[in-house]
């Protein structure tokens, strides 16, 4: 058992001092191994993780290193350990943690910024300048600093949320996800109520912007893509209008149902040249775009188009969860 000055354990959950952990062995290559487990600090809480969502960015991170190393052109970590969409239980608390307490069930928000730099003076935490640099306070868990692929980890006490007892630990594991799309509609679009919308692409990011957006009261929320299984998901979340953009013209569509002006928001979850277009096409003057996916190859903007529209265009890419898994159970 573990016992380190100031953090405040249970008898009710003993914590081991070794867990196992999926690390890096190299490219292509994620090794279950012994590893020391990780105990908080101030302001921080140690969490056993439950459940842990497979997200795509973890996939290429294994084929390719942490953003931490590459970033930063440093070797490849061969100990790192991925994994930043998960939930677990709190069971211990950092020195003069107060703010949560032993048993509680959350999810994690992988971001900790260091709140010295501008942009986390801004509120912008996401945009650390001082990404990467955990001597500086920053953590971006299963990014630059150790994530959830593992028995334990530890999280600022900034980046929890209680999880409630109706939903189970599989949801909990895409609060994160859901909170990408909120992030996207909200604190960069300022989307209010009765703004229409349209979301492209059905993905995890997608569907769950299509729920977001209904609930803060869009109107119409549309949704498009290719999987009519998916747009099928996306109407149960509350899509007022899907469309499968291989029967019908998307663009066409939303003109039509936004009374010929076109779209107050559009999300863009593709991240290919097409889509993209697609995107600054349907949207009205002095409306918004958001690209929330990473384009594999360079693409070619209309730039014309959105300045002589006056078309705000943010800047948001992520990755998506793709299926949740019981990794060492």
């Amino acid at each position: 058992m573990i016992k380190l000055a100031g953090v405040r354990t249970s008898a009710d959950y003993p914590i081991p001092s070794q867990m196992k952990a999926w690390v890096l062995g190299g490219p292509d290559e994620l090794l279950l191994r012994d590893k020391p487990v990780p105990m908080p600090g101030r302001a921080e809480v140690q969490i056993r993780i439950d459940a842990v969502a497979i997200c795509a960015t973890d996939l290429e991170i294994i084929h390719s290193g942490s953003p931490a190393s590459i970033l930063g052109g440093l070797p490849f970590n061969k100990n790192f350990t991925p994994g930043h969409e998960y939930m677990g239980t709190v069971v211990a608390l950092g020195p003069d943690v107060d703010e949560d307490e032993i048993g509680e069930r959350i999810s994690v928000e992988i971001h900790a910024g260091c709140g010295q730099c501008k942009r986390c003076r801004q509120g912008m935490y996401t945009s650390c300048l001082n990404y990467g640099k955990p001597e500086k306070g920053h953590r971006a868990n299963g990014f630059t600093t150790d994530g959830g692929f593992a028995e334990y980890a530890v999280n600022h006490i900034n980046t929890l949320a209680r999880v409630p007892d109706t939903m189970s630990d599989a949801e909990a594991t895409l609060v994160v996800t859901a909170g990408t799309s909120m992030y996207c509609l909200t604190e960069l679009g300022g989307l209010v109520a009765g703004e229409s919308v349209v979301v492209i692409g059905p993905g995890p990011i997608g569907l769950l912007a299509v729920a977001v957006a209904k609930a803060i009261g869009a109107s119409p929320v549309i949704l498009t893509g290719t999987r009519n299984k998916r747009l099928a998901i996306g109407k149960e979340l509350g899509a007022d209008r899907t469309i499968n953009i291989n029967d019908e013209d998307a663009v066409a569509v939303v003109k039509e149902l936004t009374g010929g002006i076109g779209a107050d928001y559009v999300v863009e979850c593709a991240g290919t040249e097409p889509t993209i277009e697609q995107a600054i096409r349907m949207t009205n003057r002095g409306g918004k775009i958001c690209l929330a996916a990473f384009p594999h190859e360079r693409v070619t903007l209309d730039i014309a188009q959105l300045a002589k529209n006056n078309i705000y265009l943010y800047a948001f890419a992520v990755k998506v969860a793709v299926r949740p898994a019981a990794l060492w159970r």
